[in-house]
């Protein structure tokens, strides 16, 4: 089947204002057009109030500016704003396949499109972990599937009586439950890593599970003169993402510190619930705060940094920072966890540490701002990695194989 397929995302971002998965979720539908196929978007924001618009060309639903927000958990009956519009598209434009990009993406397109194929892909850890981080935040009702070993069964839950913590554990984990069957009935689901999908085998059938790793544009690495909003020092470190723990956030300040004055800074790109105290007076005159910048100037940070550090505590599932650090060739010193060194080659593209490694990473770093000929070493191998594994038209090409055998698989008699 080689006819130009209509290709319907379901997804809980979309630029121009999103995060890493929006990001992965556009340039995988900018490698669909250059294919020749046809792709919408609806973004599955929690609100009655959606309306149409245009992004690069696309075609995208979203929230109304100012709109109301609900519980996302009630996004699971169609009847409301995004999955109305999934309804009326299935209708009226007749989709080939259906994607949905996320956990709120899955629950409004199983509901709303259930004529259609439907694949998933998972990008963290939602279909085990209840907070998708593996790392729960305030009480965790303990994982239906496998073990993960960060979480504490008992956090959050130290003011609550017991009757109370243990309902609400039991809601939480039929929530949970609920979402593995979901996933267990798409079509196709595809993990965004090798990691992802050793966790994922106890869900869902292996006839359905697939791996294909988010992409990279190399066509937006191109080397040049970038030119910066705001000043920028001639050598420096990079960190890139939200500012929280699980990020590994809190560690940036004692690395700072540990890299000594004379160090090159390390430049913080990204807000969250720690960007106060890495603001604070008392933070290490050498790292300095930037907030959140557009993504172009991501690029051109990444092209001009020593390396990226990524201190996580969490299992990076595929880090979208760290595909772009690859292809921008940037040297990546970060922590062992999850899809990470499917990313980084150690010793090769950057270095691993074990999570809350300060002494390893510090001294990795030291290596990079000491030693320009390893840099450049790292850096044409991060790029030459990045083209290989990473580049949008292979990602792509395993992106159709897998439309196509969902699409297969719903046509009677159909053949492979």
């Amino acid at each position: 089947m080689n006819r130009a397929l209509r290709i319907l995302f379901v997804t809980d971002a979309f630029p121009p204002h999103s995060y890493g998965s929006g990001w992965s979720t556009y340039h995988l539908a900018r490698g669909l057009r250059a294919r020749g196929h046809d792709v919408r978007v609806v973004v599955a924001q929690p609100t009655r109030r959606v309306i149409a618009m245009d992004y690069d060309g696309f075609p995208v639903w979203r929230a109304q500016p100012g709109a109301q927000t609900f519980n996302p958990a009630l996004l699971a009956l169609s009847g409301l704003g995004p999955g109305r519009v999934v309804r009326q598209l299935v209708r009226s434009w007749s989709p080939d396949i259906v994607h949905a990009q996320h956990i709120n993406a899955m629950f409004v397109a199983s509901r709303a499109a259930r004529s259609v194929p439907l694949v998933v892909t998972v990008r963290d850890h939602w279909p085990v972990c209840f907070y998708g981080t593996a790392l729960a935040a305030a009480q965790c009702p303990g994982c239906l599937v496998g073990t993960r070993s960060p979480c504490n069964p008992q956090r959050g839950s130290e003011n609550a009586s017991r009757l109370m913590s243990l309902l609400k554990r039991e809601v939480m984990r039929g929530m949970l439950g609920q979402r593995q069957r979901l996933l267990a009935r798409a079509d196709r689901v595809i993990a965004a890593s090798d990691a992802m999908h050793r966790e994922l085998r106890s869900v869902v059938l292996p006839s359905r599970l697939h791996t294909i790793p988010n992409a990279v544009d190399l066509s937006l690495f191109s080397p040049g003169d970038r030119t910066f909003s705001l000043g920028v020092p001639e050598r420096f470190f990079l960190y890139v993402g939200k500012l929280s723990a699980h990020k590994g956030a809190d560690l940036l300040a004692e690395i700072a510190g540990r890299l000594g004055s004379d160090a090159p800074p390390i430049l913080v790109v990204g807000d969250g619930p720690l960007e106060e105290s890495l603001r604070s007076p008392t933070a290490p005159e050498r790292l300095h705060v930037l907030g959140r910048v557009p993504n172009e100037e991501v690029i051109a940070l990444m092209q001009r940094a020593i390396a990226l550090i990524t201190p996580a505590r969490w299992a990076e599932p595929l880090s979208r920072t760290h595909l772009e650090a690859l292809a921008a060739g940037c040297p990546i010193v970060a922590t062992d966890t999850g899809g990470t060194r499917e990313v980084v080659a150690d010793g090769v593209t950057g270095y691993l540490a074990a999570v809350d490694d300060r002494e390893t990473m510090v001294a990795r770093l030291h290596d990079l701002a000491a030693n320009d000929d390893l840099r450049a070493r790292m850096s044409g191998a991060s790029r030459e990695r990045a083209a290989r594994l990473f580049g949008l038209a292979e990602v792509t090409d395993r992106h159709l194989v897998v439309y196509r055998a969902a699409i297969d698989a719903d046509i009677p008699n159909a053949t492979a």
